[in-house]
């Protein structure tokens, strides 16, 4: 009796231990598992956060935009306008010797005219859904022509299709902040564009040919973060590659089926 004692004892503590350990697991696995959770909460919780704050910066920014064309076209322009005005006015009564000094003085004025309307228009997200993307990045790229900063080229493939305005204004941004770091920081004489609407998706690359810079050093500038945060609001492929002395080059790949879903969000 006392041997079966013995062995029903054993089996009982065993069956304990067991239960306690299956128990433990059991704790231990509910406990990961929430800790995972509340990890995957948070981390979302603060892309969400970037994302709105990103968001609210690229609203800030389009007002600060259209503000400043505003005042170019109505105020600036006006100027402009009225000065012209009086130089021709001013060139009918000069002496002859004085005329042709004056009609190229006036050349000038109409020349910076119309170089900030052409500016406000870019400026102004409005005016930018009316003239669509294409035509957009072509203005850009006609004003780096123009002043003969460096050589700006566009090459369009496929037909052109209608996206999301929301969506097609925050892409002209990313690649407007991508030129502004080339005249900023670039030292490139050729700037080359290419825009590819393909079947699903529409494929827009820049490139120039300027210094470059190492990729393992840049973490944040030269507007990087901006772009970025940008291309995550629209869920498009973000690519940025560089290297020292063979330029910079961007490439964004917007997938069509994303602009029904960022309607809806």
């Amino acid at each position: 009796m006392e041997s079966e004692e013995v062995q029903l004892l054993v089996i009982i503590s065993s069956s304990i231990l067991f239960a306690i350990i299956i128990f433990i697991v059991i704790i231990f696995s509910v406990f990961q598992r929430r800790k995972n959770q509340l990890l995957i909460e948070k981390a979302e919780q603060r892309q969400k956060f970037e994302l709105e704050l990103a968001n609210s910066q690229s609203e800030i920014q389009e007002q600060t935009l259209k503000n400043i064309s505003w005042e170019l076209h109505d105020n600036v322009g006006q100027l402009l306008s009225v000065a012209k005005l009086q130089l021709n006015m001013l060139t009918t009564k000069v002496k002859e010797t004085n005329k042709k000094a004056l009609e190229e003085v006036g050349e000038v004025i109409g020349k910076s005219l119309h170089d900030i309307r052409m500016l406000s228009r870019t400026l102004n997200h409005e005016v930018l859904q009316n003239i669509g993307l294409v035509e957009a990045i072509k203005m850009e790229l006609q004003r780096f022509n123009r002043v003969k900063f460096l050589e700006a080229s566009i090459d369009v493939k496929g037909e052109e299709r209608q996206i999301n305005n929301k969506d097609e204004i925050i892409i002209f941004r990313i690649f407007q902040e991508f030129f502004s770091n080339v005249t900023k920081h670039s030292k490139a004489s050729e700037l080359q564009v290419k825009l590819d609407y393909e079947t699903e998706k529409l494929t827009i690359s820049a490139e120039d040919n300027g210094v470059g810079f190492n990729m393992n050093e840049v973490k944040s500038g030269l507007g990087l973060i901006n772009m970025k945060s940008r291309a995550e609001l629209i869920k498009a492929d973000f690519y940025l590659t560089s290297k020292y002395n063979e330029g910079v080059k961007l490439k964004l790949v917007y997938p069509y089926k994303n602009q029904n879903q960022n309607e809806q969000t």
